[in-house]
C-alpha cells in the first residue's frame, strides 16, 4: 500500500535551541510503503554531505495524511550538536519551485532554501545563476533520495494525492521566511519624556 511521506529536514545553526533550527519539508510518494527509515537515513546523509562546514542535520519522516498526534516513523541525525554561526541573515531564502507534469495548482510546490546554504559573504541584490544552480542541487538530492519505490512528490491536500515531481526552477529573486529568525535573548527598552 502506498504512503505519502513528509520529511522534516532541520538544520542546526547559531544556537542549540531546537526552535532555532531551520527546516524544509519536502514530500515523497512511497509506492511500496515501509521505507520511511531508509528515506530518513538517505536524506540525512545527502544533506550532511552537501555542507562544506559540518552542521547538525535532523530528518524526521511522517505520514503526511495522518492527523495529529503524528509521531515520526523514521528519523536520522548527522553531525549531532554542530551549530555553526550563520554568515548572514537566516530569514533570506531562495525558493526551489517544482511541479508535476503541468505547472498548475495542486501540481506544484516550493521549498525555501536558506540563502546562507548557497553562498558565503554578502548577498547580491539578486541571486546569480550560481545561486540558482546551487538550489538545483537540492532538487537532485530529493529526486535521488531513498529506495527506488520512493519518489519526490508534490502533495495536494485538496486531492489527497501525491504527484511525482517532473520539473523544477529557481528564479532570480530572494524570498523571506520570517519564522527562521532567532529566538530573542535580550531587549532594549526606553521611556519617552512626556512634557
Amino acid at each position: 500500500m502506498a504512503e505519502i511521506l513528509r520529511a522534516q529536514c532541520a538544520f542546526g545553526a547559531d544556537t542549540a535551541f531546537p526552535r532555532d533550527r531551520m527546516a524544509i519539508t519536502p514530500h515523497f510518494n512511497d509506492t511500496s510503503s515501509g521505507n520511511a527509515q531508509s528515506l530518513a537515513d538517505d536524506l540525512a546523509t545527502r544533506l550532511d554531505n552537501y555542507f562544506a562546514q559540518a552542521r547538525e542535520v535532523v530528518v524526521k519522516v511522517y505520514r503526511a495524511t495522518q492527523p495529529k498526534p503524528n509521531p515520526p516513523i523514521g528519523m536520522a541525525t548527522k553531525s549531532a550538536g554542530l551549530t555553526p554561526a550563520s554568515p548572514g541573515n537566516r530569514e533570506v531564502a531562495l525558493t526551489l519551485s517544482f511541479y508535476s507534469g503541468t505547472n498548475v495548482k495542486r501540481r506544484r510546490g516550493r521549498v525555501y532554501i536558506p540563502a546562507i546554504f548557497l553562498t558565503t559573504g554578502t548577498l547580491p541584490v539578486r541571486p546569480s545563476s550560481t545561486h540558482q544552480t546551487a538550489v538545483g542541487q537540492f532538487a537532485t538530492m530529493f529526486a535521488a533520495a531513498g529506495p527506488a519505490s520512493v519518489q519526490w512528490a508534490v502533495y495536494s491536500r485538496m486531492d489527497h494525492a501525491a504527484y511525482v515531481v517532473t520539473n523544477w526552477w529557481a528564479d532570480d529573486e530572494w524570498d523571506t521566511q520570517r519564522r527562521r529568525g532567532l529566538r530573542p535573548t535580550s531587549r532594549t527598552t526606553g521611556a519617552i519624556a512626556v512634557p
